[in-house]
């Protein structure tokens, strides 16, 4: 008659429940941070709101010395441009509604705090939308401008390299996305970005916690399938 014995139960997962709490500790880290981006994000949805209906200040009156670039995000502005000597700068590509397009930008002589120059953002060239290697334009250039103030790192890509191009200028962080020109360029259509701003932090904050959630049921079921008599 065989010796049937019953089965050892396995000790107490010490490793398993490491790893469940660290995993669940960066869960509801991750979903900490995204409420924290949520307040921030309607913080900057409001000031966008309010600057929407804001009469354009004169720039050399917002960029001072003491100006934060990074406070003077979606500022109205107006500014008479110089002229800045050298080649026309390079369009821009992007994308929106799903399509390729390009962009036109220039630089402005301005006397603006610390900074001799901004680089103004003209807009959309629409005869070149859908192109993927347009050829060369050139525009007259920029003459009396209002439009809003942008980081110029918040815009992404290789705007500031054109900034090489100018070494003996004081270039301020910021681009001037164009509203109005006047007088209007010929073959460019103004276009300030973004034309919406998404948020969906609360959405992306409740999948971060969910999935803590989950994890700790997943781990109670385990724990619960290795202790049961």
């Amino acid at each position: 008659m065989s010796d049937v014995r019953p089965k050892k139960k396995d000790g107490f997962p010490v490793g398993l429940t490491i790893a469940t709490a660290v995993s669940f500790a960066i869960l509801c880290g991750l979903g900490a941070w995204q409420l924290q981006r949520l307040h921030w994000k309607e913080g900057v949805l409001a000031r966008i709101e309010a600057l929407k209906t804001a009469p354009a200040m004169p720039l050399v009156q917002v960029l001072t010395e003491k100006a934060h670039p990074e406070d003077l995000a979606w500022t109205r502005v107006s500014v008479d441009c110089g002229d800045v000597a050298g080649e026309p700068l390079p369009l821009v590509y992007g994308v929106r509604d799903g399509d390729v397009v390009w962009r036109a930008q220039a630089p402005c002589a301005v006397l603006a705090g610390p900074y001799n120059m901004i680089l103004v953002d003209r807009g959309l060239v629409p005869a070149l939308s859908g192109q993927v290697a347009p050829p060369p334009r050139s525009f007259a250039p920029p003459r009396r401008v209002v439009g809003v103030l942008t980081p110029i790192g918040q815009l992404g890509g290789d705007r500031a390299n054109v900034f090489a191009r100018f070494p003996g200028r004081k270039p301020a962080p910021l681009v001037l996305m164009a509203e109005a020109e006047t007088p209007a360029p010929t073959g460019i259509t103004p276009a300030p970005l973004p034309a919406e701003i998404s948020n969906r932090h609360l959405e992306y904050a409740l999948t971060w916690f969910g999935l803590a959630v989950t994890l700790l049921f997943i781990y109670a079921a385990m724990l619960w399938r290795r202790v049961r008599p």
